[in-house]
């Protein structure tokens, strides 16, 4: 009994002990923005300024080759918004990457879309291939049999249980879905 006692009392310490030591990860910046912020701890101005006008020129001509991305919250949501449906691995920039709650939170992000159908193809079995407006293509998995969808009806499309999705057309009942592209 003496045993099952300390191990009541040590598990609640490992986790108190875990959540209070665990750092916080910050994903490491890229060389070329630390160096932009290094020019801030010079101390005579006109230095200063050299740095910066340096270092800012050599981001500007990163940015140029593709090297370096920046993107604001809103344009982070837009790409979350049309790679939804995708499996990615964990992805810092998306908002991934950490086990943490607020990492896990972030990472799902967009739970659900809603679009307008720019193309539709019967697949058979009531079945149909739904192609969204931003170009995305969709399949159900499992017959639509109320009505078939139609160029132009609203969609809205869910996160489910598991990495699945579900989808209704114009309202009409849910059925699992599946982005091919």
């Amino acid at each position: 009994m003496t045993g099952l006692r300390a191990l009541f009392l040590l598990v609640p310490l490992c986790v108190a002990a875990q959540s209070s030591a665990a750092p916080q990860r910050q994903q490491p910046r890229p060389e070329i923005f630390t160096d932009l912020l290094q020019c801030r701890t010079i101390t005579v101005d006109a230095e200063r300024l050299a740095c910066f006008d340096r270092q800012v020129g050599a981001m500007d001509a990163a940015a140029q080759r593709d090297e370096v991305v920046v993107l604001d919250k809103g344009e982070l949501n837009k790409t979350r918004k049309t790679l939804f449906g995708f499996s990615f691995p964990k992805l810092p920039f998306l908002g991934g990457g950490d086990d943490s709650k607020e990492e896990a939170q972030a990472e799902e992000g967009v739970t659900h879309i809603q679009a307008v159908i720019a193309s539709v193809r019967s697949l058979g079995y009531g079945k149909w291939q739904i192609g969204l407006e931003d170009g995305a293509q969709w399949i159900t998995t499992e017959a639509m049999t109320a009505r078939d969808p139609k160029v132009g009806q609203p969609i809205e499309l869910k996160r489910a249980a598991m990495g699945s999705f579900m989808g209704k057309v114009d309202g009409g009942r849910a059925v699992r879905m599946k982005r091919i592209s």
